[in-house]
């Protein structure tokens, strides 16, 4: 059984892993870890996790495509995008993953490089490099964007509103330039992906902690994600929300350790490691959650 942590203890540290100084991510200043690596020392140059015959599937990121999980680790074989080219292969010819995903990774050191080290400079220049050499390119997905609004959380419990404006103003920016280069890349043909953001102060709210910022935390990520679909319907590419998934919009009463809660907050304790680790990255039930929602659309799209 994992272990919970007290409730009002739970949102503080949660914050302060949050805060501006305290990166909840590694610090990645060497490459990518390739996709079939789950080891903590990265290589020079990220690789693919597996030689299929169903095309090449590129996977764009930060810490959630990397698999990183409380701790510091990164396990990317476990990662939603492996999880992904699982299900899609089940059925027939498996596909060629290259896990790209860079834990820490804003969508301007996407685009600009400067988190992870990548041979051909930034995440999104290795990824058009992929995509342009190959002549068989099946699925591109990303996430990315959460990042940008992290560093708002001051002193362990204050949410920088002007902080929070400015940071989604900034996907708004980055984040279509991104995905139209990515389309021009991969082609008309392939399907480009792009993930939307589960909300984890959720399940901060529900505990009904006297904690300042829960509330403008919250309402960040729901405006992250209107931005992250607003750039995919501008950039001819398909936005993959999680609410759904993730019962976002449901707030039927369910119990989570023998207390009450809204059924997204148990959601969010269920499929991210906020509950027991005070910490928003996803659980493997969170991760293969996110793997079936992405095959379902990639499925839609005619990927097999």
């Amino acid at each position: 059984m994992r272990r919970t942590l007290p409730l009002a203890t739970l949102v503080v540290v949660t914050l302060a892993l949050t805060a501006c100084g305290g990166d909840p991510e590694p610090a990645a200043s060497s490459a990518a870890r390739p996709a079939a690596s789950s080891s903590a020392s990265p290589p020079t140059a990220p690789s693919a996790a597996a030689s299929g015959s169903g095309g090449l599937y590129v996977a764009l990121g930060d810490s959630l495509a990397a698999g990183y999980q409380p701790g510091g680790a990164e396990l990317r074989d476990t990662a939603y995008p492996a999880l992904t080219a699982t299900r899609l292969g089940a059925g027939g010819d498996a596909l060629t993953l290259e896990n790209l995903g860079c834990s820490g990774e804003t969508t301007t050191s996407l685009l600009k490089g400067g988190k992870c080290d990548f041979a051909a400079g930034s995440q999104l220049e290795q990824a058009e490099k992929l995509l342009r050499t190959s002549d068989d390119v099946s699925l591109v997905t990303i996430d990315i964007g959460g990042n940008d609004l992290l560093r708002c959380v001051r002193g362990g419990a204050r949410v920088d509103t002007a902080c929070v404006t400015a940071g989604v103003g900034t996907v708004k920016k980055n984040l279509p330039t991104i995905l139209k280069r990515l389309k021009a890349a991969a082609g008309d043909d392939v399907p480009v992906l792009v993930l939307g953001y589960y909300n984890p102060w959720l399940a901060a709210k529900a505990l009904n902690q006297p904690i300042k910022g829960v509330d403008a935390a919250a309402k960040a990520y729901t405006a992250l994600s209107t931005a992250i679909e607003s750039a995919a319907k501008t950039s001819d590419t398909t936005f993959v929300g999680l609410d759904q998934a993730f019962s976002t919009n449901d707030t039927t009463p369910t119990k989570v350790n023998g207390r009450s809660v809204p059924k997204n907050a148990a959601a969010i304790c269920t499929l991210t490691n906020i509950c027991t680790a005070a910490d928003i990255h996803l659980t493997d039930e969170g991760a293969a959650t996110v793997a079936r929602v992405l095959a379902k659309a990639a499925q839609k799209a005619r990927v097999s």
